[in-house]
């Protein structure tokens, strides 16, 4: 299987057109149909223009299909991901306490807020009740003549 051949099949792996492949490497428009029909070989600047934008892609296997086609995460791109997680995870929970603390503290202003409200259509009930119950005789005797 020569090289093209390997970089078609990636491209199928991840469903990538070749249209978008040629764009990204910056190659003219149907080259590499043209290449992959007539079987042709793949230049050294193509190469190196397809290894620094599929980083993942195993160049070693392109040229000769030897190793995988995927590059395998190193130790310390998983220990990088790893100190992205875990303080992802770390403010995440941090986040989510907080989320908890404000949800709690708005339910006892809501029972307060009703409580506030009771008092006063209470008030307001009495008041009410005080002004029609008042006779105009009481109403009048409260003012002073004039």
């Amino acid at each position: 299987m020569k090289p093209i051949e390997r970089i078609n099949m990636y491209l199928q792996f991840r469903s990538i057109s070749p249209h978008s492949f040629e764009k990204k490497i910056g190659l003219s428009n149907g080259y590499f149909k043209k290449q992959l029909r007539n079987l042709g070989s793949v230049g050294s600047d193509i190469l190196i223009k397809i290894d620094s934008m599929y980083t993942e892609l195993d160049i070693l296997w392109v040229l000769t299909g030897q190793r995988q086609m995927i590059t395998p995460p190193s130790d310390y791109l998983n220990d990088t991901n790893s100190m992205h997680v875990d303080e992802f995870m770390s403010k995440y929970e941090a986040e989510n306490r907080k989320m908890k603390t404000l949800e709690s503290d708005v339910e006892k202003l809501q029972v307060v807020l009703k409580d506030k409200d009771k008092i006063i259509s209470l008030y307001e009930v009495i008041t009410s009740s005080k002004i029609n119950s008042a006779s105009p005789d009481s109403f009048s005797q409260a003012m002073p003549n004039q």
